[in-house]
């Protein structure tokens, strides 16, 4: 569950905030400093049923004060929630002004500036225009103006809640109990229903058949060491005399309405015969949908084929099938059975990472480190700045950047940081979106 956390000196509105944006009277409220020492949390909920941790610090301390003797404890509890936050609100005073502890708990939240909003409050009050000079000199770049007593502005930040907080979090314990979901694609002739039957015949599988109810094919379920698979079946597909146009077609669309019911695509090639034309076609078609990959090169017979000629072939393969680089490939038989067990831990690996949630945090620092590494190309005469990434969907994993500017970007940094969150993720065989957001509140530049 993404995690919220509201820090800031004593006596800031913090615990206002708190309760302004848990809708509760949770945490007490009083002008003496210090009235906040542990840390409050609560599971928020916003206007479309999502759900959030919201954690209310207390008040961060620096020097001698009345409330000093905590001030060692208050700081390690709201640092560990700090380090675990997905999303930081540093709640400053906006009319008394901006105060030395103000620019020391600035200095610490630095390193996390990509997860953190900084929250000027009391801004109904006359004197915030006079001090908002010195709130800009915090060097945090997302601010925003508000009322945490009168609710002004908090809109504002429900809504930048909003923007972490997974859109399917209400279904990812479901989704991972449901089977997978796996298409068998690929031309006429590659060895489908081979492979097809080898699954379905494999010792400790159970396996159903299940009629479709908008195509003619049947599904087939399979339970193997206590996980389940449908298998989506595009085998009946074949050539038809010398009609070779129509039977292209006809596989075409066979692989397109498996495609649109699976997660992960079985993309078979036909090792005597090599990558062809439509073998691409119908890969194509997997990568356009978002699906995740696993490359099969079927009738691979150990006998007449050597370790050089699997690294050949692979090397024809990733020249062919450029985009689909993310893909593995295992060579098998799909008539002898060599090598077929390999491919349900396969498919479990991939797909895990296809249906995984991450952090906004890991996130975070996965972005900081590949823009360090590799600076954008600016956008219309000005430099591009990415502010912070968080996680939209699964199923591929479809991560948001919030930049300066939404224009696109250039495809090969994005393919450039395509490949930074694929890698330090570890995900294998799954594709992985980004979306390019202007974000809201933000100081431009």
């Amino acid at each position: 569950m993404v995690r919220v956390v509201i820090v800031g000196r004593p006596n800031v509105g913090k615990s206002t905030l708190f309760n302004r944006l848990a809708g509760s009277r949770r945490a007490l409220i009083h002008d003496l400093p210090g009235m906040t020492r542990d840390r409050l949390t609560t599971i928020a909920t916003l206007d479309d049923g999502r759900k959030y941790e919201l954690t209310d610090t207390g008040g961060l301390e620096y020097g001698a004060s009345p409330m000093s003797a905590y001030a060692p404890e208050i700081r390690a509890q709201a640092t560990r929630a700090v380090e675990s936050a997905d999303l930081i609100l540093f709640v400053v005073d906006g009319a008394s002004g901006v105060l030395p502890e103000d620019r020391d708990i600035a200095t610490e939240l630095r390193p996390h500036a990509s997860r953190t909003l900084l929250l000027v409050n009391k801004t109904d009050r006359r004197d915030v225009e006079e001090n908002a000079p010195e709130v800009y000199e915090l060097g945090l770049e997302r601010l925003f103006l508000i009322s945490a007593e009168h609710g002004q502005g908090v809109d504002e930040i429900v809504d930048a809640i909003a923007e972490v907080v997974p859109e399917e979090a209400a279904a990812e314990e479901e989704k991972e109990a449901e089977p997978i979901r796996v298409a068998i694609i690929g031309r006429p002739n590659v060895g489908k229903s081979s492979l097809l039957n080898r699954l379905t015949n494999e010792e400790r599988a159970v396996v159903s058949p299940i009629s479709g109810t908008t195509r003619d094919a049947i599904d087939s379920m399979i339970e193997r060491d206590g996980r389940q698979y449908r298998i989506i079946d595009t085998a009946g597909i074949r050539r038809k005399g010398k009609t070779t146009d129509e039977a292209e077609k006809l596989a075409v669309i066979s692989a397109r309405k498996a495609i649109e019911r699976c997660e992960i695509g079985l993309v078979m090639i036909d090792a005597t015969e090599g990558v062809a034309a439509q073998d691409a076609t119908v890969a194509g078609y997997a990568e356009e949908a978002g699906k995740a990959a696993l490359i099969v090169v079927n009738k691979w017979d150990v006998d007449q084929h050597t370790t050089e000629d699997a690294k050949k072939f692979e090397d024809a393969i990733r020249f062919k099938l450029k985009f689909l680089s993310y893909a593995p490939v295992e060579f098998i038989s799909a008539k002898t059975g060599r090598r077929v067990e390999k491919i349900f831990p396969r498919i479990d690996e991939i797909v895990s990472g296809y249906r995984k949630r991450f952090r906004t945090s890991e996130l975070n620092v996965i972005l900081e480190r590949a823009i360090a590494q590799h600076q954008p190309p600016s956008t219309k005469g000005r430099a591009r700045r990415f502010y912070y990434a968080t996680q939209l969907k699964t199923q591929p994993p479809t991560i948001a950047l919030f930049s300066n500017s939404d224009d696109p970007l250039h495809f090969s940094y994005r393919r450039y940081l395509e490949n930074a969150f694929r890698d330090a993720l570890s995900l294998v065989g799954s594709p992985i979106h980004l979306v390019i957001r202007a974000r809201k509140g933000m100081k431009r530049g």
